[in-house]
């Protein structure tokens, strides 16, 4: 069959019906070859691949959204990339959904419920086809809509390193309990009986309760005492409120350790014990959580806690591959990474690596 004339076009104001005019085939015909779809003879699927490249046709990936309904993107609200914890984090994640064929579409929530739900809005008008989500851990009083417009939407999510108990979701995190257990068991080995935990305001809040019952834990398996004077809690879990935290409690007193709820709380607490004068770990040892950056390079390497971020973001990613793959089981799955304590000379150790 002899090809029709094609006559040129100005880059990018080439149009579906342009090409299916120069094809001699209908609009819903070359829609189906340009979009790879089915129902096309090889012939008639040649030629107007052929004559399409040759005027440059360039499909619109937005008119393409509206008709497949898929975008290829998915939405991750992160709570705050100050702290390296989270942008390694981030770094990790889009890695995973970029081996899917997917893009990432990141946005900030400042560790707000509210900025949150904005964010898990607009990115259901964005058409994302599915969610990642760091729970804020602020202002959490409010209800949580946004997670039941993402279920009427159809747009799975998944809760990475921590998640709101009561909606039914997917997370995947460390085993935190685990990895403070093991923390307040190293803080008793090196003989510490007077520690107290660096938390935040509300402590009912999954990363902050379950390194708690961590501490608790290991206090009940050697029979001592917890008391709520042992806990400590921060403005926000950020370096400026473990340094005032820190500063208030020695007004009070002198504790042997400080266990903190993550590293850059326990950075705060560092300088606030330096500026008051007291050596680490000589007068009071210090420990962290998290393992970032800083915590092997601060005055007093600090002790912590390793959390595989690399394994996390993979189960993460997957869990919510398969659910945009049709899985739609009711039964949310809870994916425990172990952690690994890493003792440094913050609370009197070597640089060792404990599994």
């Amino acid at each position: 069959m002899t090809e029709p004339n094609v006559r040129p076009y100005n880059p990018g104001m080439v149009k579906l019906k342009d090409v299916a005019a120069a094809a001699g085939v209908s609009q819903a015909t070359a829609s189906l070859v340009l979009n790879d779809r089915p129902g096309v003879n090889a012939q008639t699927r040649a030629r107007v691949l052929a004559i399409a490249k040759r005027l440059g046709y360039a499909p619109n990936p937005l008119a393409r959204n509206l008709a497949t309904r898929r975008s290829h993107t998915i939405g991750l609200v992160v709570t705050d990339i100050e702290n390296p914890f989270f942008a390694a984090l981030t770094r990790h994640l889009d890695v995973y959904v970029k081996e899917h064929g997917y893009g990432l579409i990141l946005s900030l929530s400042s560790d707000d419920v509210v900025k949150q739900n904005q964010i898990v809005e607009d990115f259901v008008g964005k058409m994302v086809e599915g969610v990642l989500i760091v729970p804020a851990l602020h202002d959490i009083g409010r209800r949580f809509h946004a997670f039941k417009k993402l279920d009427a939407s159809g747009v799975p999510y998944v809760f990475v390193s921590s998640y709101y108990p009561g909606f039914p979701a997917d997370c995947a995190m460390a085993d935190l309990t685990r990895g403070s257990c093991d923390m307040a068991n190293h803080l008793l080995d090196c003989g510490h009986r007077d520690s107290v935990f660096l938390s935040v305001e509300d402590d009912t809040v999954i990363p902050a309760a379950t390194r708690i019952d961590g501490f608790r834990q290991a206090l009940s398996d050697r029979s001592l005492t917890f008391s709520d004077r042992m806990i400590v809690r921060a403005r926000h879990p950020d370096y400026q409120s473990g340094l005032d935290a820190t500063r208030l409690l020695l007004g009070q007193r002198k504790p042997d350790a400080i266990m903190a709820m993550n590293d850059i709380l326990a950075l705060g607490a560092v300088r606030a014990i330096v500026d008051r004068g007291y050596r680490i770990p000589a007068d009071i040892a210090v420990a962290g959580y998290d393992n970032v950056i800083y915590s092997s390079i601060s005055q007093v390497p600090l002790t912590t806690v390793y959390q595989d971020l690399d394994r996390m973001s993979h189960d993460a990613v997957d869990m919510l591959f398969r659910r945009i793959s049709g899985d739609r089981s009711d039964h949310p799955l809870l994916q425990l990474v172990r952690p690994e304590l890493v003792v440094r000379e913050s609370t009197g150790g070597r640089n060792t690596l404990t599994v």
